[in-house]
C-alpha cells in the first residue's frame, strides 16, 4: 500500500469521529498531503492548506518549543491544527528527525474542521493517537517524506494572473478617520482596571494586552519576568496577524467570523478574543489554571473590553472628515 494510502486510513479515522467534517494533512509551506472529507473540492484544498499553514507557521513563532495545538473557534465551526512534531511525542520525534523524515522546524500539520458542539476532549485524544500513527507510519516505512512544492504550468499560471484583473470602480468614499482607535484618559483608564482584575483573579496570569488596528497595544499588564515591553510589542503584532488570518481561514471553510483562538502549548494557554476593531489576549500557566475555569473566566472579561472597544468606536465615528472639502478649501498664494 502506498504511503499516501497508509496516512489517508489514520486521517479516516479521525474523519469517523462524530461532528469531524474533514482532515488534511499538510506541508509547513501549505503544499497539501493527503486529506479525507466529502465536501472539499480540489481549489478548497489548496486554499484552505495555505490559510492554515499562514496560522500555523505564527503559531510556531509565538511558540517555536512546546506548540501541541492551535483552536479555532466560530458560530458554524471549530478548526483544530496540530503539529506533527507534536512534543507530546518527543521519542517518536527524536527518531524520525534521525531519518529525516521530521526535523525542529515542524515539516507538517494536521487541519481538522469539525462542527461547534463536538467533545473536544473526544477529538484532542484520536488526533494525538493519530499523530503517533502517522509517524509510526512514516518510521516503518522507511521512506522520506519530502513531497515537493506546487509545480504551475502555463494554463494554470495564465489563470492566477487573469484572477488579479481589477473591476473599474466609479464611487469613492473620500471620507478618512484617524489612523487607528483613539481612547479617551477614561477609557484607557477603565481598560486598565480590567486588565488589573484579570491579573487578580488569574494567578498564574503571564501576560494580557488589547492590541488594535495594525498590532498596536492600546493597553497591557505584564507579569511574565522572562518577557519585556518589546518582545510584548512583537508578540502583539503577531497575535493580532495571526487573528485575521484566523478569519481568512475560517471564512473560506465555513464562510464565518473566527470569534477565539486557543494555542495550548506544554506549560501555558495562550487565548486570542476577536473584539470586533481589537483584539484582546493573555497567556496563562497551567501550574494552577485548568482549561475549563479559564474558558469560564476570560468570556466575562472579554465582554466588558468589548463594550469599551464599542464605546471608542462610537466615539472614532464621530471624528471622520471629508479631504475632498479639505482640499476645495485650500487657498494657495
Amino acid at each position: 500500500m502506498h504511503l499516501k494510502d497508509k496516512i489517508g486510513i489514520h486521517l479516516d479515522q479521525i474523519k469517523q469521529l462524530k461532528g469531524v467534517e474533514n482532515a488534511v494533512l499538510t506541508q509547513r509551506d501549505g503544499n497539501p498531503i493527503q486529506s479525507t472529507g466529502v465536501w472539499f473540492s480540489k481549489d478548497e484544498i489548496f486554499n484552505v492548506s495555505s490559510a492554515t499553514s499562514a496560522i500555523f507557521n505564527v503559531g510556531i513563532h509565538l511558540h517555536p518549543k512546546d506548540l501541541k495545538y492551535i483552536l479555532i473557534e466560530g458560530k458554524k465551526a471549530k478548526i483544530l491544527i496540530a503539529p506533527l512534531n507534536s512534543p507530546l511525542h518527543s521519542s517518536l520525534n527524536k527518531v524520525l528527525e534521525s531519518q529525516g523524515i521530521l526535523d525542529t522546524n515542524h515539516e507538517f500539520f494536521i487541519a481538522i474542521t469539525a462542527q461547534p458542539n463536538i467533545n473536544l476532549g473526544g477529538i484532542f485524544l484520536q488526533t494525538n493517537e493519530c499523530l503517533k500513527k502517522i509517524k509510526t507510519t512514516l518510521i516503518t516505512s522507511g521512506e522520506s517524506f519530502k513531497p515537493p512544492l506546487i509545480q504551475f504550468n502555463n494554463q494554470k499560471i495564465l489563470s492566477i494572473i487573469e484572477g488579479f484583473n481589477v473591476k473599474e470602480t466609479e464611487d469613492f468614499d473620500l471620507r478618512l478617520s484617524s489612523f487607528s482607535l483613539s481612547f479617551s484618559e477614561t477609557i484607557s483608564l477603565e481598560l486598565k482596571k480590567v486588565l488589573n482584575n484579570i491579573s487578580v483573579t488569574i494567578p498564574d496570569l503571564k501576560y494580557a494586552f488589547i492590541t488594535i488596528e495594525g498590532g498596536f497595544i492600546a493597553s497591557k499588564i505584564l507579569k511574565k519576568v522572562d518577557t519585556d515591553t518589546e518582545q510584548l510589542d512583537k508578540i502583539s503584532a503577531m497575535s493580532y496577524s495571526l487573528f485575521q488570518t484566523a478569519n481568512r481561514c475560517a471564512w473560506l471553510l465555513k464562510k464565518m467570523q473566527a470569534e477565539r483562538i486557543l494555542l495550548d502549548c506544554q506549560n501555558s494557554f495562550q487565548f486570542i478574543d476577536g473584539l470586533g476593531k481589537a483584539i484582546f489576549s493573555t497567556e496563562i500557566g497551567k501550574l494552577r489554571q485548568k482549561l475549563g475555569l479559564i474558558r469560564l473566566i476570560l468570556p466575562q472579561f472579554s465582554k466588558k473590553i468589548d463594550s469599551l472597544i464599542k464605546r471608542a468606536s462610537e466615539i472614532q465615528d464621530h471624528r471622520t472628515f471629508d479631504i475632498k472639502r479639505m482640499l476645495g478649501e485650500l487657498v494657495i498664494k
